[in-house]
């Protein structure tokens, strides 16, 4: 045992080394350091004095369910952690670990199954990566039943009960080895009637599931009968949950459930239009239909939709245990702030006096927010899962007061894959570096062996988490700014009502670079010469990247705006904008004009607006719907855009015709240059200089850069 390990005892070795938590990993003392002796956490201000105005009382409080009794009144929906598992038929370590965190949070975890046949087989026609890897079958092997009851006994162990979300359609009615594959209760059974027999078979299978150790019965409204629900009920002692999907995508069709049962079906909203491809057609205009998901009634559910959901909840009432309510019309990252859709409906179930608890769920990140929720009479739980991904530590913190110290969730959906298309095959989340990652890179991580003094040159997202990563490993940190504030590039955010997860994440760098007590320098344009004389021994360099300069004819002009000052200076911009460029960026800045009101035509080169290399499951499923259906947005696509003169921008259409497009303003993405001239030149001027994020010039997302960041500044 070496001093380090002498010093801080096993336990807290084991931490530093990143083997026993995956959390916070600071220590007041360590051989003279001034706190944090390994990497990192997201964790700050551990021993600092606890804000109980901070804390959750109602949301944390316990609740009884019938014969059990709840930790909190949070559960933790689906989290299906595609690229963790492997081509093991049983659950590997990381997707253990990943539901031993979730645990440590939600009251309820749901566990998925992404275990099969050894070896995988592939295909190239899959719907995306986790088609290859995942068959959702279990393999009938008592090692894998020894790995399964494990991964449940992980939950147990956290006070948590646990339910069993499998696959849909062909394979619900699939076993292996007398363990259902299948636990909404459903069996899919399309339009034939449920007989006795069926409602038998139903019966075994939630008594499998309660030998095999789960604890709630998962009932799907769209295709369930009260029969069948009574009889799951009377015959075990399993938690019976309703799934409510409404509001469009993700929910049924068709009439009354099979077997004459009375749960109501719920509508279906349109879904707007598929991306173009081909060479067909060369504009699409915005469809401007009530009926397009997140554009209606800010994101609201209508009143028949509301009434609809109440209507299901009356004929579930003294039969399910609660409710779970998803407005599947969009994610967390279209919702208004404050505003999740699914509330509407767990409020309206309140309002009508139904007796049975809900628990509405997508858009409830903000801990802070939820308990108003519950304190406020308009829903009994709510259901979280990404902000447990963004901050493993989030009820922790919470509990302790320390809810300023929370990672905010982007609502990015990176984790459940970045690409469909040519990957990378890995989770990750945009804005916690460790999330994802196995037990042995986190341990790899040293414990700095002195104290240094480390000057951080920007104050972008990528300086302001390296400044961050120093001070946490108990170094003196210097952050140099050029400009008047943090938040480099993402500044922006301050500017747009609809990026305001991303703002949240940025103040949040900004708050916790002020409170770990970093010395920030701003309106100072560091110098080679400034730092080398100042005797710095360790130079983290965050320069960044600034929007690149067209080249087009008439670029210059005095209505010509670059993809940031477009932000800035919406005002200067006028009714009708014209956006040259598109991809994830320029796309994501015209949806942003559109929903201030502008009139914005996008021209780009590419056969989509949105590159398939940069569309994962989810994370790019409401930026093409709005792009598409927006009433304030028109693309033309695969046109080259040739000068602006005259008040117009002239271009050429995929057929070589030139044509023109009437603007008040002109908005350029032409992509972003890494700052890597203005880094390198920081090169000698101390022992240590290590680039970080997109001045290396391979970055250029959020999730590198914040990655890049935690893993420069842990060398330090």
């Amino acid at each position: 045992m070496d001093l380090i390990q002498r010093l801080i005892g096993r336990r807290q070795f084991l931490i530093a080394a990143g083997l026993a938590s995956g959390c916070a990993l600071t220590s007041k003392k360590l051989a003279g350091l001034r706190s944090g002796v390994a990497m990192a956490s997201q964790e700050t201000a551990t021993f600092g004095p606890k804000s109980s105005g901070n804390r959750c009382p109602h949301l944390l409080s316990p609740l009884r369910i019938r014969n059990v009794v709840l930790k909190n009144r949070i559960m933790h929906t689906v989290s299906p952690t595609y690229l963790m598992q492997g081509p093991e038929n049983f659950p590997a370590d990381a997707y253990r670990n990943h539901y031993s965190n979730m645990a440590r949070n939600a009251a309820i975890v749901s566990i998925n199954t992404h275990f099969g046949a050894y070896p995988k087989t592939y295909s190239p026609n899959a719907h995306g990566p986790s088609a290859n890897f995942c068959d959702d079958i279990w393999e009938d092997i008592p090692p894998t039943h020894n790995y399964v009851q494990r991964l449940i006994e992980d939950i147990h162990c956290e006070g948590s009960l646990v339910y069993f979300s499998g696959p849909t359609g062909p394979l619900a009615n699939t076993y292996s080895g007398g363990l259902a594959t299948h636990a909404t209760g459903a069996k899919e059974l399309g339009t034939d009637a449920q007989t006795s027999g069926d409602i038998k078979e139903i019966v075994e299978e939630a008594k499998a599931l309660e030998d095999q150790g789960y604890d709630v019965y998962k009932i799907d409204t769209n295709n369930a009968s009260l029969k069948m629900v009574e009889a799951v009920r009377s015959a075990t002692n399993l938690i019976i949950m309703a799934h409510i999907s409404a509001g469009g995508m993700g929910g049924g069709t068709g009439g009354p459930p099979p077997g004459g049962g009375d749960i109501s079906q719920l509508p279906v909203s349109g879904t707007g239009q598929d991306m173009p491809g081909g060479s067909a057609p060369s504009v699409r205009m915005g469809a401007g239909g009530a009926s397009i998901p997140g554009i209606t009634n800010n994101n609201q559910p209508t009143d028949a939709e509301v009434e609809k959901v109440v209507e299901t909840a009356k004929r579930l009432e003294g039969m399910a245990d609660f409710l779970w309510i998803r407005d599947s019309r969009s994610g967390a990252w279209v919702q208004d702030k404050g505003r999740p859709a699914s509330l509407s409906y767990a409020e309206a179930i309140k309002k009508a006096g139904i007796k049975v608890l809900t628990c509405p769920g997508t858009g409830f990140h903000n801990p802070l927010e939820n308990e108003e929720f519950i304190a406020s009479g308009r829903t009994d739980m709510v259901a979280m899962t990404r902000p447990f991904f963004a901050d493993a530590e989030l009820v922790e913190k919470v509990s302790q007061g320390r809810a300023d110290d929370v990672i905010p969730c982007v609502g990015c959906q990176n984790c459940h894959g970045i690409s469909m298309t040519n990957g990378p095959w890995y989770s990750t989340c945009t804005v916690n570096p460790k999330w994802g990652l196995p037990a042995y890179k986190l341990a790899g991580i040293r414990a700095p062996r002195q104290t240094k003094k480390v000057a951080v040159i920007g104050g972008g997202p990528g300086g302001m988490k390296a400044a961050m990563v120093a001070a946490e490993r108990g170094h003196k940190v210097t952050l140099f700014e050029k400009d008047d504030a943090l938040g480099g590039l993402q500044r922006f955010t301050d500017y747009t009502q609809w990026k305001w997860d991303y703002k949240a994440f940025k103040d949040y760098l900004v708050h916790q670079v002020n409170k770990q007590g970093v010395e920030v320098r701003l309106n100072t344009r560091a110098t080679p010469e400034m730092i080398k004389a100042k005797g710095y021994d360790t130079i983290l360099v965050a320069t960044g990247a600034t929007p690149a300069v067209s080249s087009i004819p008439g670029a210059d002009g005095k209505n010509v705006f670059d993809i940031m000052s477009s932000y800035t200076k919406k005002k200067a911009l006028g009714k009708n904008v014209v956006v040259i460029g598109a991809g994830v960026f320029g796309t994501e800045a015209a949806i942003c004009m559109a929903k201030d009101g502008h009139k914005v035509t996008i021209i780009t080169g590419e056969k989509q607006l949105i590159p398939a290399e940069a569309i994962g499951p989810h994370n790019m499923e409401n930026q093409q719907r709005l792009s598409q259906s927006h009433p304030n947005i028109t693309s033309i696509l695969e046109a080259t855009a040739t000068r602006i003169a005259n008040g117009k921008v002239f271009y050429r259409d995929f057929s070589g015709s030139e044509k023109s497009v009437r603007a008040e303003s002109v908005v350029i993405y032409s992509g972003l240059k890494p700052n890597m001239d203005e880094a390198m030149r920081f090169e000698g001027s101390a022992d240590q200089v290590l680039l970080l994020g997109d001045c290396t010039g391979k970055n250029g997302t959020i999730q590198k850069t914040i990655r890049s960041a935690f893993f420069m500044a842990s060398q330090v």
